[in-house]
């Protein structure tokens, strides 16, 4: 994740899911990169690296995304935070 397009990182209106989680505000997938972006409610942007697509829908269709993320995401694929001003 040498050279991260920004456009990665830059959510809209069908990215947010701050009504489904209490920490998770926005949520996206690449599917070329298999790449998972996460915006938090304090602003921090995370990418998650060699993730298959399998485990985003899985997050996606749980019923909570913030338990899911905690369970199978966060500590099991690489990542990295992007700086925010």
């Amino acid at each position: 994740m040498k050279n991260i397009n920004p456009l990665l990182y830059s959510f809209n209106d069908n990215d947010d899911i701050s009504d489904l989680s209490s920490n998770i505000e926005c949520a996206k997938y690449c599917d070329y990169t298999r790449t998972l972006v996460l915006k938090f409610k304090g602003g921090a942007i995370y990418l998650y690296s060699s993730m298959p697509p399998s485990v985003y829908r899985s997050f996606c269709i749980s019923e909570s995304k913030g338990t899911y993320f905690y369970r199978k995401i966060r500590g099991v694929y690489p990542y990295l935070k992007i700086p925010t001003s």
